[in-house]
């Protein structure tokens, strides 16, 4: 029976019998005998069996298979012949004759044939002394050919091994130190590109907004791509691919049952694909890698799909890593901005939940306060303009504390006015009770700052300082409003208006307080009833009540 007997570097010869009708070779561990080595391609080649001929097929490897010294794409095998493929040598046998043949102790070493250049080249020298026929000239410059060749071809391959090992060590730095997204998907297609000879590569990320995959990267080797024109990838392959989370490959996918009737395989011509998923440790995809060739144009190799696989592997994680810290800053530029307006706790749940605040409104129940300084102005005139600045900013600093500390939601200062939200977009089954509390807060937190004032900038104007403020509870349409290049978020409605109204009647000290928001706490809140008032352009006279404490 047929045998491989197969040597490797510092192991035992190992005998395989070639029973199979087909047999494969190659790194992959689904291989019939798997050849661990740099040089061996994932399927790398395959020996049929026809009656009592054995052929040996080359399955399009990077680095070659070769027979008896020459690079060989299909050969009818003999036995005796020597098959290299990558750094281990196998030898083709007859069973019966496995004790006749001596053990092979090495491997034939990578470059050892620059040794049987020299040989040859000094065999050739003697011959021409002895004045040898041309015929026998011929022969040994012939196999001086072959040799070189094979040399030339080992330095290629030994170079596109290294390079292959460069790119992929290159992927493993970017992941640790280019955390711009934009830059990363470039440099990643990039370096792709560097070892694979494909016509164009794209890299595409899903997103989440719209479902789909979106086209990051382009590349158009020779040409470039106009970005207002579609760019004719398959679809198709693409989504399979991000579908099943495998790699998608064809040799013409004109020709491939597949994808050969895809608009954009024929309008194209695209032939060779290649389509890896970008996959994260935890097997998330994020995307895809996709690289093509015309009909015509170079066909990927066993050797290009294995290479493929690793880099995407690699660089989804690099990806993963850009993304995630995209996400922390997005996140730290939102708290900054959010800090402006909301409590700490608010801000959290806002992250935490998703409670995106969105451009346009919507409609919610809410409590409204306003608090002002009564007399700032006349103050303003009668102390320096520094010092008013000063005692006008720790008031509003003061002011803001007291509302984030009931978790309502700062809406805006107006001068030397406080306008606060309790229910947006945040909401408390307690909301109304919440700005009772915060407004009795406030009247506290004034009367120590004007005691502070006095001390320290000695100043007795302050004496007469004084707050009023007014509260109402209705319904509000809440959201983002203004230009596209200025949102602020904020509430509109009467129910707001109302709240302003009874901020102005309010005297010094006073709590103003609408019907509304009153039987939302009367079980809770001590109040004096006051008459009816009637409010600048509010068409019925409202109901007031002046908060006096809690119970």
């Amino acid at each position: 029976m047929a045998t491989f007997l197969i040597h490797k570097s510092n192991e035992e010869t190992q005998v395989v019998k070639l029973e199979k009708e087909i047999l494969t070779l190659g790194r992959r561990e689904d291989n019939d005998i798997i050849l661990d080595d740099i040089f061996v391609s994932r399927r790398h080649a395959e020996v049929i069996k026809k009656g009592e001929v054995y052929i040996i097929r080359d399955q399009k490897s990077r680095y070659g298979t070769y027979v008896n010294g020459i690079r060989v794409t299909e050969k009818k095998l003999d036995y005796g012949d020597e098959i290299q493929l990558g750094n281990i040598l196998i030898t083709f046998v007859d069973e019966k004759r496995l004790g006749y043949i001596p053990e092979r102790k090495t491997v034939t070493r990578r470059f050892g044939d620059f040794v049987d250049i020299e040989k040859k080249i000094e065999e050739l020298k003697t011959l021409i002394a002895k004045g040898e026929k041309k015929a026998n000239l011929l022969k040994i410059t012939d196999e001086i050919k072959q040799a070189v060749g094979l040399y030339q071809q080992n330095l290629f391959e030994a170079e596109k091994a290294r390079e292959v090992a460069s790119t992929l060590c290159e992927v493993g730095k970017v992941i640790n130190f280019v955390f711009d997204l934009n830059v990363l998907l470039n440099l990643l297609m990039d370096l792709a590109l560097r070892i694979i000879q494909a016509k164009r590569g794209f890299i595409m990320l899903y997103d989440e907004q719209s479902n789909a995959l979106k086209t990051k990267v382009a590349r158009n080797m020779g040409g470039d791509i106009d970005s207002r024109k579609p760019f004719g990838i398959s679809q198709t392959i693409a989504l399979e691919s991000f579908r099943t989370k495998n790699i998608i490959t064809t040799e013409d996918a004109t020709k491939d049952s597949r994808f050969k009737t895809q608009e954009s395989v024929i309008a194209y011509a695209i032939g060779s694909v290649i389509c890896a998923p970008l996959l994260t440790k935890e097997k998330n995809i994020l995307g895809v890698i996709y690289l093509d060739n015309p009909v015509g144009l170079n066909r990927f190799s066993e050797d290009d799909i294995q290479f493929i696989e690793s880099f995407a592997s690699q660089a989804a994680i690099a990806i993963e890593n850009a993304q995630l810290y995209e996400k922390i800053k997005r996140e730290e530029r939102i708290t900054e901005r959010l800090q402006r307006f909301f409590s700490p706790e608010v801000v959290k749940k806002i992250i935490t939940e998703e409670k995106a605040i969105r451009p346009g409104g919507e409609h919610c129940i809410a409590t409204i306060l306003f608090c002002d300084i009564r007399g700032y102005t006349s103050l303003v005139e009668r102390i320096d303009t520094v010092i008013a600045l000063e005692i006008l900013n720790e008031f509003l600093s003061s002011m803001t504390e007291e509302v984030f500390l009931y978790e309502g939601t700062l809406d805006k200062y107006i001068g030397d006015c406080v306008m606060a939200i309790f229910g947006a977009p945040v909401s408390h089954p307690d909301d109304p009770l919440r700005a009772i509390k915060c407004a009795l807060g406030m009247k506290t937190k004034v009367e120590d700052l004007k005691k502070k004032w006095q001390e320290r900038l000695k100043i007795p104007d302050v004496v007469g300082f004084e707050i009023g403020i007014g509260i109402n509870t209705g319904e509000v349409i809440a959201g983002n409003i203004g230009s596209e290049k200025r949102l602020e978020y904020t509430v509109v409605s009467n129910a707001v208006n109302i709240a302003s109204r009874l901020e102005d009647i309010a005297q010094p000290g006073q709590i103003l307080i609408s019907k509304n928001t009153y039987e939302l706490v009367k079980e809770n809140v001590k109040v004096k009833l006051l008459p009816p008032v009637k409010l600048k352009n509010i068409s019925q006279p409202v109901e007031v009540y002046e908060m006096l404490e809690l119970i």
